[in-house]
């Protein structure tokens, strides 16, 4: 589900169960070169490409929240050595604690929508990539929540 969102613009906000939507700008975020356009962009951001793709492919089962950390704390940690496709990586930094998450898809790449300007996209030896390898922080497998609404039909990927 992830791969099908490959090139869907980055847009800070954007996206939710039903696929990527407009985004808004706030503190610095949704800016490019001092101008807002997440606002203007329909997309998705880190987590919102996250929620949208467990959504998606869960049937409705696993309904992350929107904030890249809920998503840490709500779901069941995977040691590095044990990732599946479809485990969610998360990444920190002293200034930034887990400030983005992306979606594993095997061989160590993983599919994630990046920033402001960028397009949803994979990155090959995201373990060995100067930025990412060294602000990885942990990874996690979502599971249905027990108070999860049960299966539903997702909608259709908007593009």
């Amino acid at each position: 589900m992830a791969e099908e969102q490959i090139g869907i613009p980055y847009a800070w906000g954007g996206g939710d169960r039903m696929g990527p939507g407009p985004g808004f700008c706030d503190d610095g975020n949704g800016y490019l070169n001092g101008v807002c356009t997440a606002d203007s962009t329909v997309g998705l951001d880190c987590s919102g490409l996250t929620l949208y793709a467990w959504y998606t492919a869960s049937g409705g089962t696993v309904d992350l929240p929107h904030y890249t950390a809920a998503q840490y704390r709500t779901n069941r940690p995977v040691d590095r050595g044990e990732l599946r496709p479809g485990d969610l990586l998360f990444f920190s930094r002293p200034d930034a604690p887990l400030h983005h998450t992306g979606i594993y898809a095997g061989g160590q790449a993983m599919i994630h929508a990046e920033r402001t300007g960028t397009r949803v996209a994979r990155l090959d030896g995201v373990f060995q990539d100067p930025r990412w390898g060294p602000e990885y922080a942990g990874a996690v497998r979502p599971a249905p929540q027990p108070s999860s609404p049960g299966p539903r039909k997702a909608p259709a990927s908007r593009r």
